[in-house]
């Protein structure tokens, strides 16, 4: 079975971060681990991340980098350095994923080759 390293990035964004997360544990099948690159967000962040630690069903890491600009790529790669799995998925942490997010992933999944995805993106009104 294809072990799965989900790596979802942020930046002071904890009530979209919260929803992300929700859709995370709502998955048909789970990742084996999820990291949480954050390019240098404040304290709710990090209070948010460890509320959702206590009773998240796989690990969930926090890969902190301290705020000096837009370093998006370097956070990345430190969660990329600290995952576990040989498959790894990226998103943002403004995303809600589909049910089934994971499960088509893995389903689609070939060595040697790099899988990217869009999505839909809804106005600020209807995300407030």
């Amino acid at each position: 079975m294809l072990r799965v390293s989900l790596i979802i990035s942020t930046y002071n964004r904890p009530d979209a971060l919260a929803l992300c997360l929700e859709s995370v544990k709502r998955q048909k099948r789970l990742p084996d681990e999820v990291i949480i690159g954050d390019d240098g967000s404040r304290k709710e962040t990090k209070l948010l991340i460890e509320s959702f630690q206590k009773d998240f069903p796989v690990p969930l890491l926090h890969i902190w980098q301290e705020d000096k600009g837009f370093r998006l790529a370097k956070c990345r790669n430190k969660c990329i350095a600290k995952s576990k799995y040989e498959y790894i998925i990226q998103i943002d942490g403004d995303m809600i994923l589909h049910p089934y997010f994971v499960a088509d992933h893995i389903s689609c999944a070939r060595e040697g080759f790099y899988i990217k995805g869009g999505r839909v993106n809804i106005t600020r009104a209807k995300t407030e």
